[in-house]
């Protein structure tokens, strides 16, 4: 089993080292130059999109709350092909004529505030340190099946993967992750696949309960509202996060974008695979004892050794494209948007040095962090709910003063964080959607609006 992981990092090490050096200048580096074509940034886009926190989080989530949660996953990622599809050409063009690596700097020459900007990278860079702790707790997860009788294993596989992910991408920049998507997908659609018939095939065998009593939803009002108002946050806010604001502008054209929005509903096919996985370990209690290892759980159960290892490795490689564009993404808000007049060489060095030390910061918020993973994903979208409003007038051409701009997110995000931590009674809505709105209402207010 250890075997095959290490074949597969050693076999996407190549892939990623293969994307060459051809990083001249910063944008080059954090945004591949605008130069994807179609496929590579499908590749990476999909490979942002079906993280390990859909691998583990999806089932997890099941396990631990119902089936009610697959709507909140399905219907999140659906409403965000469409809107993908219309914001994502407008985002490119105002990156194209701005030459935009980072959503700071959008909002710097949109707005024209050194201020805005710097405000903008430090709450981005503060909101995606859980974001990649969720990545290496899902490695966590993995390396304790890999290493089950060795206390240091989990330890071990962060180590390891902040390494690759060091190496690969500071090596090669953003197309790093977009080659080594080929090859996660490749081991993901076939083990999830492969899975979920293994699992109907077995489910007779000391099965609690049929499938339909497994995945029967429990709808609740508050869960309802919830789940509704989280599905539109996370629409928006998944499409204008940083790492795929950055995929977007390494695309070749607004062409290249929306050809690939056209294939992304593909993907959809893994999650009622997923559910299928999530119901046989809620059927064979012992393998749903701990929600975020239950996919991991079921395949060591049904699957052989070899199987098993390449399981591991496409979650594994999951977690790695993923980590790969977040700590891209937070260097180039260091090194392009806080450290003050880097040129291009100094830029992609201090990227670098900043990539080193966000995995070691990851890595390390991970171990004492025992949230699920759907948790943490939360408190992202709940920081980013503030900027959307900003973003999306950045996209349509909207015009009003940066101090205008500047506070509608500080109103936006004070008033998402007072209702998470005093749980205020708002009918069960995600805080981040009064959070959204609020930010809306005051950026397009009329009165008080700059000149155009």
């Amino acid at each position: 089993m250890i075997a095959t992981v290490v074949m597969v990092a050693a076999l996407a090490l190549v892939l990623a080292f293969s994307a060459g050096t051809r990083t001249h200048s910063s944008r080059d580096f954090f945004a591949a130059g605008g130069r994807l074509a179609t496929p590579l940034y499908f590749l990476l886009a999909v490979g942002e999109t079906y993280s390990i926190g859909s691998l583990l989080g999806f089932p997890g989530g099941i396990v631990a709350k119902g089936s009610t949660l697959a709507f909140w996953f399905v219907g999140y990622i659906l409403l965000a092909f469409p809107i993908g599809f219309v914001l994502y050409p407008r985002l490119w063009q105002a990156g194209a004529r701005s030459g935009a690596a980072t959503i700071p700097d959008l909002f710097l020459d949109h707005f024209g505030s050194a201020k805005l900007e710097r405000g903008v990278a430090i709450l981005l860079v503060w909101i995606l340190i859980p974001l990649g702790a969720s990545q290496f707790i899902g490695l966590r997860h993995a390396a304790a099946f890999l290493f089950p009788s060795t206390p240091a294993g989990a330890d071990i596989a962060c180590v390891a993967a902040a390494v690759f992910v060091l190496a690969a991408s500071g090596f090669a920049g953003l197309r790093a992750p977009a080659r080594v998507s080929a090859l996660k997908d490749i081991l993901v659609l076939g083990a999830i696949a492969s899975l979920a018939i293994t699992a109907l095939k077995a489910w007779p065998v000391h099965a609690t309960m049929s499938m339909a009593q497994t995945l029967a939803p429990h709808p609740t009002i508050r869960g309802d509202a919830f789940l509704l108002s989280t599905v539109i946050v996370q629409a928006v806010g998944f499409c204008l996060s940083p790492p795929t604001v950055a995929g977007v502008f390494a695309a070749r054209s607004p062409e290249a974008l929306m050809r690939a929005q056209w294939l992304m509903p593909l993907y959809m096919v893994l999650f009622p695979l997923l559910m299928m996985i999530a119901g046989f370990a809620i059927a064979h209690p012992p393998l749903a004892a701990r929600p975020d290892a239950a996919f991991l759980a079921t395949a060591g159960h049904l699957l052989p050794s070899w199987g098993f290892g390449l399981v591991i490795a496409g979650v594994g490689l999951s977690a790695l494209v993923v980590l790969s564009g977040i700590a891209l993404a937070i260097a180039a808000l260091v090194a392009r948007n806080l450290a003050p007049h880097l040129d291009d060489a100094r830029q992609k060095r201090w990227g670098r040095v900043v990539m080193a030390a966000y995995l070691a910061a990851a890595s390390l918020a991970a171990r004492p962090l025992d949230a699920l993973l759907t948790q943490l994903n939360t408190l992202f979208y709940l920081g980013m709910a503030p900027l959307l409003p900003g973003l999306i007038a950045i996209a349509t051409g909207h015009r009003t003063s940066a101090r205008r701009a500047g506070i509608s997110i500080v109103a936006g995000l004070a008033l998402g964080l007072a209702l998470r931590m005093t749980d205020a009674p708002i009918g069960g809505i995600n805080p981040a959607l009064p959070a959204l709105l609020l930010s809306a209402a005051v950026l397009v207010k009329r009165r008080g609006q700059a000149h155009q």
